[in-house]
């Protein structure tokens, strides 16, 4: 794709500027939209393990409700909830210690690439990062924080060229990075 070629992607506008839910969300779901269309392969592998766990879950729960008889079955009741926690709690750790912010999972030079997207509370800034760690194993890291006035116009609408442009300086910074060296941006 041409450097000054993005995909087209139907405008997306923010319900309130004033809410950091809103404005994430609308960054999430753009994301979602165009990257792919950019032409970088997604991988699903973290999200594919997060839906096999919640069948898990919704599995002890539908043969706890449907399967069993309350009286007579309450060992295998009390099994059932204990194992919709368990996996429901494997589903916590993933999220906690994976997943974290991402709103959506690459494939940039072979790694799995987190494209995390987050914003303090009450913050008028935005950061968009790129990494590759899982929990405490600490890998490639670069990331850019700025106001949210850079992404969005004051209608609400995402400005698709400036986060975009953004995006792809951020993945030319993560190439040229090594694989434990982590750099901030501004």
């Amino acid at each position: 794709m041409a450097d000054n070629e993005f995909p087209e992607v139907e405008d997306k506008k923010a319900g309130s500027l004033y809410s950091k839910t809103d404005l994430v969300k609308v960054v999430s779901e753009f994301f979602n939209d165009a990257i792919p269309r950019m032409g970088f392969q997604e991988d699903h592998f973290w999200t594919n393990i997060r839906i096999m766990l919640c069948i898990i879950c919704c599995s002890f729960g539908c043969y706890a409700q449907f399967g069993l008889k309350f009286p007579k079955d309450r060992i295998y009741i009390g099994i059932c909830v204990a194992g919709y926690f368990l996996f429901t709690g494997l589903v916590q750790l993933i999220d906690m210690l994976v997943i974290k912010t991402s709103v959506i999972c690459l494939k940039v030079n072979g790694k799995t690439v987190f494209v995390d997207v987050t914003m303090l509370p009450f913050s008028h800034e935005m950061e968009i990062g790129l990494r590759t760690e899982i929990g405490l194993k600490k890998q490639a890291v670069v990331s850019h924080k700025t106001s949210v006035g850079s992404y969005f116009d004051s209608d609400g609408y995402i400005g698709q060229e400036e986060i975009l442009t953004e995006f792809l300086k951020l993945v030319d910074r993560f190439r040229s990075a090594s694989s434990g060296k982590s750099t901030k941006g501004s």
